[in-house]
């Protein structure tokens, strides 16, 4: 049989890179013959290791029929987040021209995430926990890609490729401040909640761009100038600035309910300048969101509407509720 015929050829060449076995099994992966290449493993698990090295988009594949998911968990993952051209095969390049400048799509990386996620579950090695929780992340982030793409002008995702390629969460942040719109602003604090406390804190001045972003989506003179024409009661004044984006942006960095992949924003700006321990006149500008907001253009008459709305953003204040000391105390 041939395939007896390719086994006893492969047995006698087993080992050396340029021998038969190796010419075999590229023969076989460019012809997209990837059943009968990966069949071959059962009996030369070694040298397809080796040669799918260089083949990552099948290589899980073949750890999974080792049973070394875990090893699988982590090609998957690195696939899934791989540059566009990175992980293309010398098959898929010949079947489509195209693919080497398209890359994957974004449907592609979240199969590929899924997948990850199953054989880090089925491996369950010391740290499969941890490993889950950051593809979980991973795949909150993929999604908040779509859901920016899908906020951004048409003709500005078509001429970029947005919709081909993955990119990095600064990027995301970046198109979401370039943008200035109150959505797009919201969804930059969310990409960064599911990166890691390292780049947050690496990226604190991009952070500080955020508040900045946010502080900006609503007009603070109108609201302080509407609040002293109209008398805005307490309960008035927290039902309006519940709408405001600094609320919004408090509430999903600080709330109660706030969700993080690790750390807490905190660890890189706290809220107000009393909660740091150093004097006043040694603080950085951008120590805090309240820091930050002094430097808004409406903040010498609407800085205590605004200082209101992160902090009651921070408590998650209910407005039908009258007892307990007003925040604008």
């Amino acid at each position: 049989m041939m395939q007896s015929s390719l086994e006893i050829l492969c047995h006698e060449c087993a080992g050396h890179k340029a021998g038969f076995s190796y010419f075999v099994f590229q023969q076989l992966y460019e012809s997209r013959q990837f059943s009968k290449l990966l069949r071959l493993g059962e009996e030369f698990q070694e040298d397809l290791s080796n040669f799918l090295q260089e083949h990552q988009d099948l290589y899980w594949l073949h750890e999974l029929f080792l049973h070394q998911f875990s090893s699988a968990s982590e090609t998957l993952h690195s696939l899934a987040l791989s540059q566009d051209g990175n992980s293309i095969s010398s098959a898929e390049k010949r079947m489509d021209p195209d693919s080497g400048t398209s890359g994957k799509k974004l449907v592609e990386r979240r199969r590929l995430l899924n997948l990850s996620k199953i054989a880090a579950m089925a491996g369950k090695d010391a740290d499969y926990e941890a490993k889950i929780k950051r593809i979980e992340a991973d795949l909150k982030i993929l999604k908040l890609q779509e859901e920016i793409i899908r906020l951004l002008p048409s003709d500005e995702v078509v001429e970029k490729g947005m919709e081909q390629q993955l990119l990095s969460p600064r990027d995301l942040i970046e198109l979401c401040l370039k943008a200035e719109i109150p959505e797009l602003s919201m969804l930059a604090f969310e990409v960064l909640a599911w990166t890691s406390s390292s780049f947050r804190k690496a990226n604190r001045s991009l952070l500080e761009e955020c508040w900045k972003c946010a502080a900006n989506q609503d007009d603070w003179g109108k609201l302080y100038e509407a609040s002293i024409a109209e008398g805005w009661s307490d309960e008035d004044t927290l039902r309006v600035l519940r709408e405001t984006v600094l609320f919004q942006a408090s509430n999903r960095c600080y709330g109660p309910e706030a969700e993080t992949f690790e750390g807490g924003f905190d660890e890189v700006l706290v809220l107000r300048q009393e909660n740091m321990e150093i004097p006043i006149s040694l603080k950085d500008p951008g120590s805090s969101v309240e820091a930050i907001l002094m430097q808004h253009k409406d903040f010498p008459d609407a800085g205590k509407l605004m200082l209101t709305a992160v902090m009651m953003g921070s408590v998650r204040i209910d407005v039908r509720s009258s007892e307990g000391p007003s925040p604008m105390d």
